[in-house]
């Protein structure tokens, strides 16, 4: 078995700001061509196996919903290279999200996602909410090692989650720590 805790290694990490808040960079490159990573982000189907179920009028200017996590609207839609999408998430200020996919070789996409207009002490979380699941589930789907079935009807976390959690957590903490950001405090299951 494979120690995901490598690919972590895989990821860069950037803090910025823009507009009225701070922004969260995060970027991997994965070994499939930028159509396929694409679709895995954007068609419905695709998305719920390896991250949530997606419904809503998915064109620019419709909105969308995650199960049971976020929704909001749909601001640009640039097949394959960008998705911008406004963020709400319970009692949370507004947020965007935007997704960049660039080829990076022949059968390989940079995949950068930028979760920005974040109040200062909310970079650390939001970049761990991110990094987990494009890191570890999205490689996986990528590879084609995920279930055929959503993934609400088979994933369980395990030690292994909370461990890679507690270490995507730390790396973000590391990050804020040096920007001189507050930071929130690590769950106790995670360390």
């Amino acid at each position: 078995m494979t120690d995901m805790s490598d690919w972590l290694t895989q990821n860069h990490r950037e803090i910025g700001r823009r507009a009225d808040g701070r922004s969260m960079v995060l970027r991997r490159t994965y070994e499939a061509p930028v159509e396929d990573v694409w679709a895995a982000c954007t068609d419905p189907d695709r998305l719920s196996r390896w991250l949530l179920k997606v419904a809503g009028d998915l064109r620019p200017g419709g909105t969308y919903a995650l199960e049971g996590n976020a929704h909001g609207e749909i601001l640009r839609c640039e097949p394959p290279s960008r998705l911008t999408v406004t963020w709400k998430y319970g009692d949370l200020p507004d947020s965007e999200v935007e997704l960049r996919l660039t080829p990076s070789a022949p059968d390989s996409t940079t995949l950068e996602l930028e979760h920005y207009l974040l109040p200062d002490d909310g970079v650390a979380g939001v970049g761990t909410g991110w990094e987990l699941p494009l890191t570890v589930a999205l490689t996986l789907y990528l590879r084609g090692e995920l279930p055929e079935s959503a993934v609400d009807e088979w994933y369980e976390p395990g030690a292994e989650h909370l461990r890679l959690a507690g270490l995507v957590a730390q790396a973000w903490i590391d990050l804020t720590t040096a920007h001189g950001l507050p930071t929130p405090a690590m769950p106790p299951h995670w360390t």
